[in-house]
């Protein structure tokens, strides 16, 4: 049977059709089949926390607990949204912490297991640092979710934090922390008396009296004009070639 050109026509158009809609079925099955394995792993690498309110004071950053309902001080009571509170206090800070000011708020009491990664120590088995201190212990009185977000001022709370700010008591998979910098010269980061930015050395500028590394070598609870309470930005990893020699 010879078929007309108008049929072969029609049968050409309809033959294209359905092979346009298999392709781009096929297309979405990968591209679906691509982001199941792509954001489990994206998940491995980084927090699924964003950056927070961009600003430069504490107030109206992810630290201002000046609306939060667990801090009995919040905006709807009389005492009027104190932000500093749940941290600090005026009068009858806690004097067995010279790492803050006029602390407000519970120690954890938690036991942790600490970094001992690629070439952290001899043999990989650290340098020592069996449990977080200085202002580590501090910021982690909240992020490791043993104690309660309202236990300042000698009340009790019952909220604590969950998700990814909530950072637990396996420290494994973290950048270590309260390790004396200088200890780490064979790990390839520069010495403590490194100029990193302008005049800043990172003796000076990263670590604590004591010279060593803690939380707030990287983050800056006060400010977060940078997001993530970054000290410095970390556009093109500057703020970890600060330290690291790559």
């Amino acid at each position: 049977m010879i078929m007309s050109s108008t049929s072969q026509s029609k049968e050409i158009k309809q033959s294209l059709f359905i092979n346009t809609k298999i392709n781009n079925i096929m297309k979405k099955l990968i591209i679906t089949a691509a982001l199941g394995l792509i954001i489990p792993l994206m998940s491995i690498g980084q927090s699924t926390l964003g950056p927070g309110t961009i600003t430069t004071s504490i107030a109206g950053s992810p630290h201002d607990f000046s609306t939060q309902a667990w801090n009995p001080y919040n905006a709807t009571t009389t005492l009027g949204g104190q932000i500093c509170q749940p941290c600090h206090t005026p009068h009858n800070g806690d004097l067995t912490t010279v790492d803050a000011p006029l602390w407000n708020h519970a120690f954890t009491t938690a036991t942790y297991q600490m970094y001992t990664g690629f070439e952290f120590g001899p043999g990989g088995a650290g340098y020592g640092v069996t449990a977080p201190d200085g202002t580590s212990k501090l910021c982690l009185s909240c992020h490791d979710g043993s104690v309660a977000l309202g236990s300042f001022g000698a009340q009790i709370g019952t909220t604590f934090m969950t998700g990814g700010a909530a950072l637990a008591t396996d420290l494994r998979n973290d950048h270590p922390i309260s390790f004396v910098y200088d200890s780490v010269q064979a790990g390839g980061v520069w010495a403590s008396s490194h100029i990193y930015s302008g005049t800043s050395t990172i003796a000076a500028r990263l670590l604590d009296e004591n010279g060593k590394m803690q939380c707030t070598s990287c983050h800056g609870v006060h400010s977060n004009s940078r997001g993530y309470f970054l000290r410095m930005s970390n556009q093109g990893s500057a703020l970890c070639l600060a330290c690291h020699k790559k």
